[in-house]
């Protein structure tokens, strides 16, 4: 296969990280080698040395905080507050702000220009990425009306849910979208957020399409299909985002795979079958990218074989081809459906 021009990676976890004590600037194998915090938070995967010698090359790196009653799954900085969450959003925030200020292989992108600067560096030859900023779980915006303080630091994209929020129903806590949350979609809408509906409740999911009338992806969700859990997305919601020309990031996480009952380990033909059940739905290519979220809680220990690190997703790729995909569609996944979709919504800045 000729070799990619780039890939994106519509969702990865890097704030969070460093704010469980992560180092961004060591490499993962560094890191795994002095540090004993695999147990913890799993066998780390994504840092900027590793990102810079992979075929990533933007990334959407989001904000997330964790409600203290979900503590229990990670060790770590947690709120039980609002004034705590918006805290602890605004640390990660500023995090990547300064980062790009003070490190010339990060470009923050907030609009077109930005981006296609960054695509016509990147094509030169820059050894460098390309962050957008995106916010999983929306609770450190603790009113509607604070969004614009937000946008105008860089936060282009916004997931309401994780768990629920002051906002609506999230995975595993079922309900609607609240009345503080049709606020906060009509806010998003004025100023021209794309909307993320990974984590959304089933519920809040299609009042959220019902209302929200700007862009729409699902920056890392699977399909429901092939795995019955509320974090993924049943066909009819699939549809849905197909019908709003949205696209979907696949994760590449063994329990979002395949069921955990299974308890085997999931390959890259697991990827491929919930790749190519996005695709028949859609009839194209064209709905479908990645979204790893590669050090999301998991690590490497929990990929599916053989990836290893950042610099194996062109394997995918290379199966791909062997299934009888076209190199513009493998295109279509790695970077082109991504790029669609984020010029359509940074267009707005």
């Amino acid at each position: 296969m000729e070799k990619p021009f780039f890939i994106v990676d519509s969702h990865q976890d890097i704030a969070w990280n460093v704010s469980l004590g992560r180092d961004f600037l060591e490499t993962a194998s560094s890191w795994r080698a002095r540090v004993n915090d695999s147990a913890q938070f799993g066998e780390r995967l994504v840092t900027l040395p590793d990102l810079l010698a992979s075929p990533v090359r933007l990334v959407v790196g989001t904000i997330f905080v964790l409600p203290a009653r979900a503590a229990g799954l990670w060790e770590g900085v947690n709120y039980s507050t609002p004034a705590q969450a918006h805290q602890q959003g605004q640390e990660q925030l500023d995090f990547y702000v300064k980062l790009s200020q003070t490190d010339e292989r990060i470009t923050l992108i907030r609009n077109v220009a930005e981006l296609d600067a960054h695509l016509a560096a990147i094509k030169a030859g820059a050894n460098q990425i390309g962050l957008i900023i995106s916010m999983e779980g929306a609770d450190p915006i603790t009113q509607p009306s604070e969004l614009s303080e937000w946008v105008a630091q860089g936060l282009r994209l916004v997931g309401p849910a994780w768990k629920s929020t002051l906002y609506c129903g999230g995975t595993d806590e079922p309900g609607p979208l609240t009345p503080l949350g049709y606020q906060l979609l009509a806010e998003m809408q004025r100023l021209g957020l794309i909307l993320d509906v990974s984590h959304m409740a089933e519920e809040t999911f299609y009042n959220a399409l019902d209302a929200y009338q700007g862009t729409i992806i699902a920056s890392h969700s699977n399909c429901r299909h092939f795995v019955n859990t509320d974090r993924q997305l049943s066909d009819d919601m699939l549809q849905r985002l197909i019908e709003r020309d949205g696209v979907i990031g696949v994760v590449l996480y063994d329990n979002f795979l395949r069921p955990r009952e299974e308890q085997r380990k999931p390959t890259l033909d697991d990827v491929i079958r919930h790749i190519s059940r996005i695709c028949e739905l859609a009839g194209s290519t064209r709905t479908v990218a990645l979204g790893t979220d590669w050090d999301g809680g998991f690590g490497g220990e929990s990929i599916p074989a053989p990836l290893t690190s950042l610099s194996d997703l062109p394997l995918l790729g290379e199966a791909l081809l062997k299934q009888g995909w076209h190199e513009d569609d493998i295109h279509n996944l790695f970077y082109a459906n991504w790029l669609r979709v984020l010029r359509r919504g940074l267009a707005n800045f």
